[in-house]
Parts: C-alpha cells; structure tokens; sequence
C-alpha cells in the first residue's frame, strides 16, 4: 500500500467519522423538535387553569360527535355546566379561592365522566361534557351524579368554599350544530336552575 492510499484511507475514515456524528446531532436534534412540536400542541388544547381541554379542542369534538351521529347514527349528549356563586366566591376570598374552586370542580367533574367522554372548560365558570353513547334519559342520571360528586366544601386557608353547579343537557343530533347545541344546552340549564330556585322557596 502506497502512502497516497493509506491517506486516502484515513481521509474516508475521517469523514466517515464526521457525518456519523452530525447524523447523531441531527437525530437529537429532530427528537427535540418533536418533543416541542408535542407539547405545543398539547397546550393549543388545553385549558390554561385546569386540568381540562379548552373550548377550542371541545368545539372539534363536538363537531365530530354531531358527524358521527349524522353518519352512523351514535348516540351522544352535550352537558353545560355553570359553576354556582363563583362571584361570591370571588368577593368573599379573593380570585385565588375562586381559581382554587374552578381547578377543584374540574377535577371533581374529570373523576365522574368517562374516559371515552370529552370535558373541557369552555370559559369563564363554564364547563362542557359530550357523554359518548348516552342518550337524554341517561344523561339526566349523569346529571344527578355529577351534581353529587361536587356536592361537598373544599377548604381553602381558613375558608370552606361551597362547590356546586348547575347543568343543562342537548341531545347531539345530525341538523344541527354546535353553537346552536351550546345555545340549547345553555338554556335549559337557565331553566333548570330556575326550577331549582322555585322549588327551595316554594
């Protein structure tokens, strides 16, 4: 073997060595990047105070929810939840004890739906749930249920903050879409917390 080819050798050697590790840097690199493009897309849908999906993520669901039952004719049901007295909470203790309230309802609420259901924070004191493969007549025992499970006082400092909630359901049906199932939802979880009203001073 000349010296010209032991050179050369050593050169392809090199070089060999030298992409290898840019491979490496590059394999780093791209898994970092998955990792960031994971996670921001893990935040665009999830609420930002608790540990629940956003409106947006939950307006997609419902849209699915709306074209499975157009397609295959499944059965699901929207439920509105509003939260009860979080002003007062707010007044009485402070916007903390009221974001303490929101993330403990929320998690009060995640314990009491199914993994299959959808549950989101839609705003505010506001909540959402799709209850998949549920019909009207069921969704009113969830109802009862999920009534229960935040029927409690969650202490907060010296404080106990009452958690309640008021619901209001909608049958996802195809025809109709989801502001317009929200809006209905929205009402009759108005009516319903004025029967409640009428029926404690009645």
């Amino acid at each position: 073997m000349t010296g010209t080819q032991r050179t050369d050798g050593a050169a392809d050697t090199a070089a060999d060595a030298t992409l290898e590790q840019r491979l490496s840097v590059l394999e780093r690199e791209n898994r970092a990047l998955r990792l960031a493009v994971a996670e921001l897309e893990r935040i665009s849908e999830r609420d930002t105070l608790t540990p629940l999906y956003n409106r947006r993520y939950f307006l997609a669901a419902l849209d699915a929810a709306i074209s499975r039952a157009s397609r295959y004719g499944d059965e699901a049901t929207l439920v509105f939840c509003d939260v009860n007295r979080l002003k007062e909470i707010n007044d009485n203790h402070g916007h903390a004890a009221g974001d303490f309230a929101l993330i403990r309802l929320a998690e009060r609420l995640a314990g009491a739906v199914r993994s299959t259901d959808t549950i989101a924070r839609l705003g505010g004191d506001e909540f959402g749930i799709i209850l998949e493969k549920t019909g009207p007549d069921a969704a009113r025992d969830k109802i009862v249920a999920l009534a229960c499970a935040l029927d409690e006082q969650c202490k907060y400092g010296k404080s106990l903050i009452p958690l309640s909630a008021a619901f209001g359901i909608a049958a996802i049906r195809p025809g109709v879409d989801s502001d317009a199932l929200l809006e209905e939802a929205d009402r009759n979880m108005y009516v319903a917390k004025s029967d409640h009203k009428a029926a404690r001073h009645g």
